[in-house]
């Protein structure tokens, strides 16, 4: 395995570029979700429409997209952010750098929890990892967004519509479920999670349409740095 070569990473022979491994880093977690989120439409393991993302974890053909999608989406991402901060940081500022480095590998870290900890099973700790994920994803997004200061133009507008619409999602989402499940005892929210989601249907409608805008931000983040290796790479041919 070597992490450390000019413009990419080689597993067992295999060589992948940065600009391929930027383009995987959010390809996969989008076609994750679609597959995810139709298999338990189309198998009529909903619940509701709207739902969650995390709703698609359900026990079926659906889990086994999310979990395996997932758990190599946080393995990649955190290649990613160490190729990141390795390849760039001859360019960009060096705090911040290392501070996109640390909340870069801490997302997929707790993105590869999140893919076993479903929310019927391990509610607390889904809650938990999926929060840091959505969470250090946004800072890790702004800190190397920071940290390049002749970043692609065309990567900039992007990751800038990206963070903002990240961030409007976030909030959106995180407030209309605070103020749903402010008596949480009343709906039982740790013993029965599909009922408590029923209970509160009419919160849902507006946050899982938010954590769709929040999960699309991010994607968009991510999208933007395959502009600056795209350019890293041009320089170096």
């Amino acid at each position: 395995m070597n992490l450390q070569g000019e413009d990419f990473i080689e597993f067992a022979g295999i060589k992948i570029t940065d600009n391929k491994l930027a383009r995987i880093g959010w390809l996969l977690p989008t076609l994750t979700v679609l597959f995810s989120m139709s298999i338990h439409v189309i198998s009529g393991h909903n619940r509701a429409i709207p739902f969650f993302i995390s709703e698609s974890d359900y026990p079926g053909l659906e889990r086994w997209f999310f979990t395996i999608g997932f758990l190599s989406t946080g393995i990649l991402q955190m290649f990613f952010a160490y190729r990141m901060w390795y390849s760039m940081r001859g360019n960009g500022r060096r705090k911040m750098m290392h501070l996109a480095l640390g909340c870069g590998i801490f997302t997929g870290a707790n993105l590869v929890v999140m893919s076993f900890a479903n929310m019927y099973d391990y509610l607390s700790i889904h809650i938990l990892t999926a929060s840091n994920v959505f969470n250090f994803g946004m800072l890790w997004a702004l800190f190397a967004h920071l940290s390049f200061p002749e970043a692609n133009s065309s990567g900039r507008k992007v990751r800038i519509w990206g963070i903002a619409i990240a961030f409007v999602s976030f909030t959106i989402m995180s407030q209309s479920i605070v103020r749903a499940v402010k008596d949480l005892d009343k709906y039982g929210l740790t013993g029965d999670t599909i009922f408590t989601l029923n209970s509160i249907q009419d919160a849902v409608n507006v946050a899982a349409f938010a954590e769709y805008g929040l999960f699309l931000g991010l994607i968009l983040a991510l999208y933007s740095f395959e502009f600056d290796f795209n350019d890293k790479l041009k320089k170096s041919e």
